[in-house]
C-alpha cells in the first residue's frame, strides 16, 4: 500500500509543469498576444487611412461633379440679369461678369445660369425660379457660389444676394488657356487682353484640393462639354 502511494505520488509530480515551463508559456502567450494586439492595431490605422482618403477622394470627386453639371446644364434666357459681362463662351452659356457682391468696379468671374429647382440653392421663401451665379475662390476660405435669383422673392425690391460654400479645401483656382505658339498655359488669374481692353474667357478651369497631406487636382471643360467624368 505505502508502494503505490509513492509511485502515485511520484506519477502526479511527473505530471505536472516546471516553474520554468510555466514561465515560458506565460512569454510565449505575452508574445502572441502583442504581435495580435500590434497586428490589429495596423489593421485599424490602414482601415481609417483609406477611410480618410476616399473620404476626401469622394469629396474632390462630388465637386467636380457638381461644377461639371452645373456648367453642362447652364442656361440664362436674359443675360442683362447678369450685369456687366465682358466675355462668354463659344457655346454662350458661361459668362465673365462682374460678382453682385463686387458690383460693377469688381473683378470678373466665371458665371453661369440655374434654371429651375436644386437644394444647393435655398430660398428662405420657397421660391426657386431661375438664378444666375458667380463662382468665387477666396484664398484661405475656400471655393463658393455667391447667386441670386433673376426675379426678386418679394415685390418693388432686388433680387437678395446668397453666398453658398462649395468646398473649403480649396486651396487655388487656376485658369488654362491655349496660345497657338507657347501650347498650354496656366494663369492664377482670368487673363485680360490689353489689346481688346477686356478680359478672356478660359478653356478650362483647375482646382487645386487639399486637406493635410492630401493632395487633388481636378480639370474642368468650360468649352467642350462631354461628361468624361467616369473615363
Amino acid at each position: 500500500m505505502r508502494k503505490f502511494f509513492t509511485y502515485g505520488l511520484n506519477r502526479s509530480v511527473r505530471s505536472g509543469f516546471t516553474l520554468v515551463e510555466v514561465l515560458l508559456s506565460l512569454s510565449i502567450s505575452a508574445l502572441i498576444m502583442f504581435g495580435c494586439c500590434a497586428l490589429m492595431f495596423d489593421m485599424v490605422s490602414l482601415s481609417e487611412h483609406f477611410e480618410r482618403d476616399w473620404s476626401f477622394r469622394s469629396h474632390v470627386d462630388g465637386v467636380e461633379k457638381f461644377l461639371r453639371s452645373s456648367f453642362i446644364s447652364s442656361k440664362i434666357d436674359d443675360i442683362s440679369a447678369l450685369g456687366t459681362v465682358s466675355q462668354k463662351n463659344s457655346a454662350g452659356t458661361i459668362y465673365l461678369a462682374k460678382d453682385p457682391e463686387d458690383g460693377t468696379m469688381g473683378e470678373d468671374y466665371l458665371a453661369f445660369g440655374v434654371d429651375g429647382d436644386h437644394p444647393f440653392y435655398p430660398s428662405p421663401t420657397v421660391f426657386s425660379p431661375a438664378k444666375v451665379c458667380f463662382l468665387e475662390w477666396k484664398d484661405g476660405e475656400g471655393l463658393f457660389i455667391v447667386w441670386r435669383f433673376i426675379v426678386s422673392e418679394s415685390r418693388n425690391s432686388e433680387p437678395a444676394v446668397y453666398k453658398e460654400i462649395v468646398s473649403k479645401w480649396v486651396e487655388k483656382v487656376g485658369y488654362l488657356y491655349y496660345d497657338e505658339t507657347k501650347g498650354w498655359e496656366e494663369e492664377d488669374e482670368i487673363r485680360s487682353d490689353s489689346a481688346s481692353d477686356s478680359n478672356v474667357m478660359p478653356s478650362f478651369l483647375k482646382l487645386y484640393f487639399r486637406r493635410g497631406d492630401e493632395t487633388y487636382e481636378r480639370i474642368i471643360s468650360l468649352e467642350g462639354f462631354a461628361d468624361t467624368s467616369n473615363t
